[in-house]
């Protein structure tokens, strides 16, 4: 592990792990999983908030008026994410060749950059909710329920940016323990205002939007109490300090922006796909006619499962960047290429694990999601997610081959290709779909409306094969240089 011989300061003790060193095939699942159990968590209580407010609020239509935000939050988070990972890119690459002040330039121009943009977003977003809600053709049977839960977490959203960039650069160091811990300790926050809220309150979907904005509040809160009491870590946030370095500013940007644009590009034709949904009614599957209500319903719990699946698949890719950047810097191209086998090794075979469960208990995993209420049939509700939980689940290696494709680059500081890769041949694609053949009768269906994605995924990863081995060589040649 890396000595701050500067400070005086040894790391040895931190959660730090160096990245460039020891056995990369099982350093890899070891630094993956708290990335993993991160964002599942994160699921776990956007569950217990569906099961508040199902159980103890209105039901169905509470439930459907949180899930009906699932693909514009997503994009949301997707966005803020993508946008961090340029602080990620650029602190494991001054980790790893040792450049210690720099990585302190990077933390405190971050941060403000989170802070800024998170208001920004969060202001954009309170006085576009309905507006944007009105867009996506939302049923007004829940649009006033939706409105205000998304208007209330557009607020929070400052402290979701804080977190997510804190997030982002404590992985870059080797630290993926770190932000579990925070998310676990807010998540109970999380619960505990569910509880108190709606269970207690009766305060329905307004009550689970304010306990989301407790909790990312709390987040944050720890983020940055971390960054201050750090003293061993290799890097240290000192408030005096704060103020922004251009160098490093642009360095985030040219790295998180393109990231960014991928992140919007690839949620904008989810968020279509999501209102087409509402366009489809007097559906049926095996004879029985299923409505719209069980379609919105059956495809929410379905997406909630793989939700999870996504959080598995995709941490290897999140890991991956880290693992990049640090052996990037300390020029072991050898490492590099490794990682990013290893990398598609384990995604895979968390991909078959999942995929027997979807392919073994489909019913079982949708009927944790979907209630029985008025006007709605169980049984329809779940024929409906089946389908749409069939074609995500067998086919979502593909998503995952393409996240490791692309923060691959991203960890090489190659951001631009992925962008654009993305933008034709994700969003392209999946909106040419949805104005020409989806508006037939013959692909006006649940089946042909995801089978978009696994489309699209492949010719994406077409894409990428020549691009992966072109930059790589162009990149390995600067490490030699």
């Amino acid at each position: 592990n890396t000595k701050c011989f500067k400070r005086g300061v040894n790391v040895e003790n931190t959660k730090e792990i160096d990245l460039t060193k020891g056995n990369l095939f099982l350093k890899i699942p070891k630094f993956v999983l708290p990335l993993m159990l991160t964002t599942i968590f994160q699921l776990l209580y956007t569950t217990i908030d569906l099961w508040c407010v199902s159980t103890f609020g209105d039901g169905a239509i509470s439930m459907s008026a949180i899930g009906s935000n699932n693909a514009l939050i997503n994009l949301i988070v997707t966005v803020l994410v993508s946008l961090a990972t340029g602080a990620n890119v650029c602190i494991s690459m001054a980790k790893g060749s040792g450049d210690q002040k720099r990585a302190n330039r990077i933390l405190h121009t971050a941060l403000i950059v989170a802070v800024v943009g998170g208001v920004g977003v969060g202001l954009f977003g309170f006085f576009m909710a309905p507006i944007l809600l009105k867009l996506m053709d939302t049923p007004s049977s829940i649009i006033t329920k939706a409105t205000t839960y998304l208007k209330i977490y557009f607020l929070g959203v400052p402290m979701l940016m804080v977190y997510n960039f804190g997030s982002q650069m404590l992985r870059a160091l080797g630290d993926s323990k770190r932000p579990m811990y925070i998310l676990i300790i807010s998540g109970l926050f999380n619960v505990c205002c569910d509880l108190l809220f709606v269970c207690a309150f009766k305060m329905d979907v307004k009550g689970v939007a304010i306990a989301t904005v407790i909790s990312q509040f709390v987040s944050a809160f720890l983020t940055i109490g971390w960054f201050i009491i750090n003293k061993n870590g290799f890097v240290r946030l000192k408030l005096q300090e704060l103020k922004v370095s251009k160098k490093e500013l642009l360095d985030i940007l040219r790295i998180g922006l393109p990231a960014g644009l991928q992140g919007l590009a690839f949620c904008i034709p989810n968020v279509l796909i999501q209102s087409s949904l509402y366009t489809i009614k007097d559906y049926y599957i095996d004879g029985v006619l299923i409505s719209q209500d069980e379609i919105v319903a059956g495809a929410s719990a379905s997406g909630q499962i793989e939700g999870y699946i996504f959080a598995m698949l995709d941490a290897f890719a999140v890991g991956l960047i880290s693992f990049t950047g640090q052996n990037f810097g300390a020029k072991k191209k050898e490492n590099m290429r490794k990682c990013y086998w290893y990398s598609i090794a384990w995604m895979m075979i968390f991909w078959v694990v999942c995929a027997i469960l979807c392919a073994t208990i489909p019913n079982a995993l949708l009927s944790i999601f979907i209630k029985e209420s008025e006007g709605m049939v169980i049984s329809s509700a779940i024929a409906a997610g089946r389908q749409r939980l069939y074609i995500m689940g067998f086919t979502y290696f593909l998503d995952g081959l393409m996240d490791i494709n692309s923060d691959y680059l991203r960890g090489m500081k190659v951001s631009t290709p992925p962008a654009i890769i993305t933008m034709i041949g994700c969003s392209g694609t999946r909106i040419l779909f949805l104005l020409t053949l989806f508006k037939t009768t013959t692909f006006h269906t649940i089946f042909w409306l995801y089978a978009a994605f696994p489309i699209s995924w492949i010719l994406v990863n077409l894409v990428y094969i020549p691009v992966v081995l072109v930059s790589e060589k162009k990149m390995f040649k600067l490490i030699e240089e």
